[in-house]
């Protein structure tokens, strides 16, 4: 593989954030089913059961943007009104029927409507603040998103979110639809020897890779953080030295925490003057916002890792009106 395609493989893992997958949707099911039975609580809605005491009613509600940006959460919102199991369900009465105007990923203005959903008067107002909660959220984070991706398109780079994320991998899927990447998805899914590991370890380079070489690392890819010029070069040399070797399963990356531009860059330079650096991938993190991410994409790494992405982002406001 190529260089651009070995990093989609080690730091933009999409086929994991769908529905189909047991882990994502346990996720969708915390933001989704737990959220509605905790607004429920033990009588339910009962404001509408005040008002719509007798028999059923149906109506329709129009899910409308009142902000410009980025869309996020219609497969979600998908699997948690219609795809999933009804059993899921059972403070609802019945189905949804929903159709939607836009799909992940679509750029709409205020005034678009996002979808609309028919359904019995109680099910469609219990489930109007869980439906825009999720979509306001996983909006605001695709669409931040896709402003830092535009601000660097022209750079090789992929730009990823950390894991100090507020709802996890919905988070992450929507760093997704906005253009970026995912980084690791879980503690499971690839090795990550963060400066907590190291330090252990009294930061000996030559130990922490006689263990990893004894014990083999299993996962899509074995990232090290390392927080200075040398501790990079010493790293990158000891990847790339187990690669040729065939003694490394898996994809080494530098993680460069902390550094500014000009020591990354530097860093960057030294190491292909080396000849390591067709073995390692190199991604810069620890710092990095909307104002310095140019910098940073400028240095030559191939990911940049941004908690920002899913920390701090601007509010995408939605609303539903009920449509007569």
């Amino acid at each position: 593989m190529d260089r651009k395609s070995i990093v989609q493989f080690t730091h933009k893992a999409s086929n994991f954030l769908e529905t189909g997958n047991s882990t994502y949707k346990q996720w969708v099911f915390r933001y989704t089913f737990l959220e509605l039975e905790k607004d429920l609580g033990t009588k339910g809605d009962v404001s509408t059961d005040l008002l719509f005491a007798d028999g059923n009613s149906k109506i329709k509600g129009k899910f409308v943007s009142r902000s410009s940006g980025v869309v996020a959460g219609i497969r979600e919102i998908k699997y948690f009104l219609v795809d999933s199991d009804a059993n899921f369900r059972p403070s609802l009465k019945g189905g949804f029927e929903i159709d939607f105007k836009v799909q992940d990923g679509d750029e709409v203005g205020p005034g678009d409507v996002i979808m609309e959903i028919t359904a019995d008067v109680h099910d469609l107002l219990a489930v109007e603040r869980v439906v825009l909660n999720l979509l306001m959220r996983m909006s605001s984070v695709a669409t931040f998103t896709r402003k830092i991706v535009d601000m660097v398109s022209e750079l090789d780079v992929l730009v990823v979110p950390t894991r100090k994320t507020l709802w996890g991998l919905l988070d992450k899927k929507a760093v997704l639809v906005g253009g970026g990447g995912t980084h690791r998805i879980n503690l499971s899914d690839a090795v990550i020897l963060k400066d907590t590991h190291l330090d252990i370890l009294k930061r000996d380079f030559d130990d922490v890779f006689e263990r990893i070489e004894k014990n083999d690392a299993d996962s899509r890819f074995l990232e090290i953080e390392v927080n200075n010029k040398r501790e990079v070069l010493e790293v990158a040399k000891k990847i790339s030295d187990l690669t040729k070797k065939g003694r490394l399963n898996t994809i080494g990356v530098v993680m460069m925490d902390n550094m500014s531009p000009e020591e990354v860059s530097d860093a960057v330079t030294s190491v292909k003057g080396s000849g390591y650096y067709d073995d390692v991938l190199f991604e810069a993190s620890g710092g990095i916002n909307a104002e310095n991410v140019l910098e940073y994409a400028k240095t030559g790494v191939d990911v940049i890792s941004m908690g920002c992405l899913t920390r701090s982002v601007p509010d995408f406001d939605m609303g539903m009106e009920v449509v007569e």
